[in-house]
């Protein structure tokens, strides 16, 4: 054997192919710059994410944010595999949930024990009223510095239509000082008890406050709110989490952290109340305070917003920037036993302490709204870093940007506060996600009337390609199968695999890229759009469509909208999310199922031959194929489409979206005849007008009632020649008035000869 057949025997070398593939980065503000993304354990990712503090109704704003990790968790999870752990706290004790569950319990009972309105009652209603007022617009109320009227100025101002309590009660304090009749006394107080809920409701928690010592007012009120908000995020499809934690179920918990803080030296007790030291934290060579926002260290007024709506605690800092740990309880308060005294856990020292137990003293992700970035995520830093002696206890910190209403901030005060449940009244959770999906998370969102216009359009999108595509494949399913003897993947079906395989890259360098869903749906939308294209050129063609292709691309993009929360994944539907059954319908008989179906084909066919037997005209059998098509299909979840090669394309749909497109296609339609109604009487005025005008003899054209205003004098022609003043007019306007005189002239002309034509 040859050297050269010898060499033969041996493999030639491999090329190894060049890795393309992108990193996945994200914008994390520990560096404020995206970074590699390296989860410290392999795979397993630890996230923690900041709850809600549950004591009223979840907004839009919380549907920004914990929509907006719904989608990266599931990038994460179900698109790059990583296996999360994914653990959210509930905070349940709360300055603002001890004010509003005082409130609310000293408010109710003071309304259920009120069994007659009494003038001890009312009296009480309105001090409370009066000091609400005094509190909140006391400086408007200042005659001296505002002026006499600046009571009724303000009151004018506060009253043109407002629903808000605060402004009503304010309206309702006002009328309050008019004479009136027991049956208006009666109406204004009853309209108090709901108008001035907050108000009133403030004012006996300012009287009674210490009162209120059952634990379970606070709990309850608490446990309600957590329910509702659970129900928001369910309807909205937000994955729960992997573990919830909550810091009434974590105090011990939290005050061993706190002992291992004070233990390190980092924190100080202070008449009751335990403080963390920034100062000395900060002078540690091995700690940094305010990691996330180093300019916002000495921000005396955020570090006091921080602290909550109530008083920090008890004690003396021993610097400004301090921040409590341990708040000593006051009376009216919920407290537990500690080594510091009663009291309950601040507001910071929760998240370290809970994610600390469950996840460790290493955190992949910590995420929250950018609203918590200082002090609430930086003095979470400090004390977990303190407790652990660590150098980094969290590597990759998440934040959403703001949502903004109308280029303002969401506020109740503003009147521009929107619940979750208000939005869902008008949008679909698909759209709302949607709405998220197409800007980016980290952004600022400045919410408009119009926000969801795009998404509507975009949601619409998708469903009808979904529904053509899989009309298609079904139709190519229940043909038979035509051997020809030549392929028919030609030129067409190529351009759209290659433009799919792109739009694929191109989404995967998206999520690659700070899960960049703004470019991935605009990839899916370009995806779509070429899908559409083919399929209406194959149609016209009548070249057939490759059901293989299309039914390919529908499942990546039902798989897409599955993976970022559009679709719910039902586990049985292959394209889209499938069309509503009755309950029940999936485990029905045959018969049950076919039965409306076949009764539907058995009056149809009734109909056809009874019009057949009358010797109908076409047109009759038309209409009735349209009532097939139009009303009773309709009824039965399936929508027909007229193609141009003569067939019908079945689809199956919610009868309720082809009512509404329906609706939509009829109030265009009327809307499109409304416009051609008022343009033809428009056409029909100016011709009456014009007709008019032709009529007006030229020698009488500036003798009118306008003429007799602006003219004095006039020629032989009735051309005038001095103005109303009386002096004679310029050349120009002369020769002007002889143009107009000089045509009216031809007009009027031409109308005496049609007029004698038609005599």
């Amino acid at each position: 054997m040859s050297a050269a057949a010898t060499a033969k025997l041996a493999q030639p070398e491999w090329h190894k192919p060049v890795d393309s593939m992108p990193r996945l980065v994200v914008n994390n503000t520990m560096t404020h710059t995206k970074t590699e993304f390296i989860p410290a354990r392999g795979k397993h990712v630890g996230w923690y994410t900041c709850g809600p503090t549950v004591y009223d109704s979840s907004h839009l704003g919380h549907a920004r944010t914990y929509i907006s990790f719904d989608i990266i968790r599931r990038i994460m999870e179900d698109y790059f595999g990583y296996d999360v752990t994914y653990v959210m706290n509930i905070t349940d004790i709360d300055d603002k949930i001890i004010i509003a569950a005082r409130r609310k319990h000293l408010f109710d009972a003071k309304k259920n024990a009120s069994q007659s309105l009494t003038p001890e009652l009312i009296a009480d209603v309105q001090k409370g009223l009066n000091v609400f007022l005094q509190s909140s617009f006391g400086e408007w109320l200042d005659g001296e510095k505002n002026g006499p009227n600046a009571r009724a100025t303000l009151i004018a101002a506060l009253g043109k239509g407002t629903k808000d309590q605060k402004f009503a009660a304010w309206l309702q304090e006002e009328t309050a000082k008019e004479p009136k009749t027991d049956m208006r006394m009666k109406a204004a107080v009853s309209f108090n008890w709901e108008a001035a809920k907050d108000t009133y409701g403030t004012y006996l928690d300012s009287q009674l406050k210490e009162s209120v010592t059952d634990p379970a007012i606070f709990r309850d009120f608490a446990a309600y709110w957590e329910a509702e908000y659970f129900k928001d995020m369910d309807a909205l499809n937000v994955r729960r989490p992997d573990i919830l934690t909550r810091v009434s179920e974590y105090v011990p918990e939290i005050i061993e952290f706190v002992k291992t803080i004070i233990k390190n030296g980092f924190a100080y007790e202070s008449e009751g109340s335990v403080y963390f030291n920034t100062a000395k934290f900060d002078k540690d060579p091995a700690h940094f305070y305010a990691k996330l926002e180093p300019h916002s260290a000495s921000n005396l007024k955020l570090l006091q917003e921080g602290e909550g709506d109530l008083e920090a605690g008890t004690g003396e800092k021993v610097n400004k920037s301090d921040f409590v740990l341990w708040k000593k309880s006051k009376p009216g308060e919920p407290s537990w036993e500690s080594p510091w005294g009663l009291g309950r856990p601040g507001w910071h020292i929760e998240c370290s302490a809970m994610a600390g137990d469950v996840i460790g003293e290493k955190l992949d992700i910590h995420a929250g709204g950018i609203d918590l970035a200082f002090p609430h995520h930086d003095n979470e830093i400090a004390q977990s870093e303190g407790h652990y002696n660590c150098k980094q206890w969290v590597n990759y910190f998440l934040h959403t940007g703001h949502l903004h209403i109308e280029n303002q901030k969401m506020s109740k005060s503003l009147k521009n506060f929107l619940t979750i449940q208000q939005i869902l009244e008008k949008h679909t959770p698909s759209q709302i996600r949607i709405l998220f999906l197409l800007n980016s998370w980290d952004s600022i969102i400045d919410f408009k009337d119009s926000s969801f216009q795009e998404a509507r359009v975009f949601e619409t999108t998708i469903n009808n390609f979904l529904i053509n595509a899989k009309s298609l494949v079904q139709e190519a399913r229940a043909s038979p199968a035509v051997f020809t003897g030549r392929h028919q993947f030609h030129q067409q079906e190529k351009n759209l695999l290659r433009t799919f395989e792109q739009k694929q890259g191109e989404i995967h360098a998206a999520f690659c890229d700070n899960f960049d869903t703004f470019t991935a749906m605009n990839a899916l939308r370009d995806m779509i759009t070429a899908s559409n294209s083919y399929i209406q050129a194959a149609t016209t063609a009548r070249a057939g469509v490759s059901s293989e292709l299309i039914l390919k691309i529908a499942k990546y993009v039902t798989k897409t909208m599955r993976l970022l929360g559009v679709f719910r994944d039902d586990g049985v539907t292959e394209i889209g999310e499938g069309a509503k059954a009755g309950s029940g319908a999936a485990a029905s008989s045959v018969e049950e199922v076919a039965d409306p179906y076949v009764r539907l084909l058995a009056r149809f066919r009734d109909r056809v031959r009874e019009l057949s037997r009358a010797g109908a005209p076409p047109a009759e059998f038309l209409a009735a194929c349209d009532r097939l098509r139009d009303v009773d299909l309709v009824m039965l979840n399936v929508s027909l489409d007229d193609r141009d090669d003569g067939r019908a394309l079945v689809k199956f749909v919610d009868k309720e979206v082809i009512l509404r497109q329906q609706a939509e296609k009829r109030a265009a339609q009327e809307a499109a005849a409304a416009e051609k109604e008022a343009r033809r009487r428009a056409e029909q005025a100016k011709e009456a007008e014009r007709q008019a005008r032709n009529r007006i003899r030229p020698e009488d054209m500036f003798r009118d009632e306008e003429g007799q205003r602006l003219y004095s004098k006039w020629d032989a022609k009735g051309i005038p020649t001095h103005d109303a003043q009386g002096e004679e007019l310029s050349k120009k306007k002369s020769k002007n008035l002889q143009k107009e005189w000089d045509a009216q002239s031809k007009r009027y002309e031409k109308y005496q000869a049609e007029s004698s034509k038609s005599g």
